[in-house]
């Protein structure tokens, strides 16, 4: 006789704009690796932060939907672009939970950083305008002033596997340079493509503290989770990668993030754009 399946047994699902949110899917794995995972990464609209709110919205819909008929238990939404503008629409069409990565990161600034300090952030443009990170730190009673600069560069530059590069570092100053010179001490990485070339942030800029999302939300989502008694008890979750689109740069980060730990990898399409 099969055993039925419980809610805890259920599959969280994570998705993203592309592969960034891969690093997301990479720190819950770590936190929870007893937990069955589905991630769609939307590689073939990537990227999201130059997209109109609706059309953010609509999209994030038709992901979530495709979760959703998964029989996922939570979902996470591991864009900060789409955490930003589509968010609540997510929460009203489902009664599973839904966590976005901007709160985690922004309660974690708040504890962490000197009341009345300079904070950077990182993000897309359509995050910037959003001032989704202002009203997280007001909702979490924060103190410090965010300094926020848009890098429209940064996502292309790293879908296209430029990680460590001279183009990259170079990009970097010209963003976060009047960024230091304001007196900032942490950064937030406003973008889960970021934390892919975090190490050379730290390179150029080694006194900055940074607050990677991923981490935050990986707690986050273990102590929901955990309170909702809906944590996994198999020994070891699944690992499923779903994406609109299958491009070299989602292949290599496949491999160096999961290497042969993942059971299924391959292309759906979730539209009929």
């Amino acid at each position: 006789m099969p055993t039925e399946k419980t809610e805890a047994h259920k599959s969280i699902g994570v998705f993203d704009s592309g592969l960034g949110g891969l690093t997301v899917l990479k720190e819950i794995h770590r936190v929870l690796p007893q937990e069955n995972l589905v991630y769609f990464g939307d590689t073939a609209r990537v990227p999201y932060g130059n997209k109109s709110s609706a059309t953010i919205i609509r999209y994030s819909k038709e992901i979530a939907e495709f979760l959703i008929q998964r029989d996922v238990k939570a979902i996470v939404v591991a864009c900060n672009t789409a955490s930003s503008y589509a968010l609540d629409a997510l929460k009203q069409m489902t009664s599973i939970p839904v966590l976005g990565v901007i709160d985690p990161a922004v309660g974690a600034l708040a504890q962490r950083a000197k009341k009345q300090s300079a904070a950077g952030l990182i993000a897309t443009k359509s995050t910037i305008h959003s001032g989704a990170y202002d009203a997280a730190l007001k909702r979490h009673h924060g103190e410090q002033f965010l300094v926020s600069r848009a890098c429209p560069l940064l996502v292309p530059v790293i879908e296209e596997g430029f990680i460590d590069s001279p183009i990259t570092e170079e990009i970097l100053r010209i963003y976060l340079q009047p960024m230091v010179d304001e007196g900032i001490e942490y950064l937030l990485l406003g973008c889960t493509h970021y934390p892919l070339i975090a190490r050379v942030i730290v390179r150029l800029y080694p006194h900055l503290k940074l607050i990677d999302s991923a981490e935050e939300t990986a707690a986050t989502l273990k102590n929901l989770l955990t309170q909702m008694q809906l944590l996994n008890t198999a020994p070891q979750g699944r690992i499923e990668l779903y994406v609109s689109d299958m491009t070299e740069s989602m292949r290599e980060l496949k491999e160096l993030f999961f290497q042969n730990s993942v059971d299924r990898f391959e292309v759906v399409k979730i539209t009929n754009d």
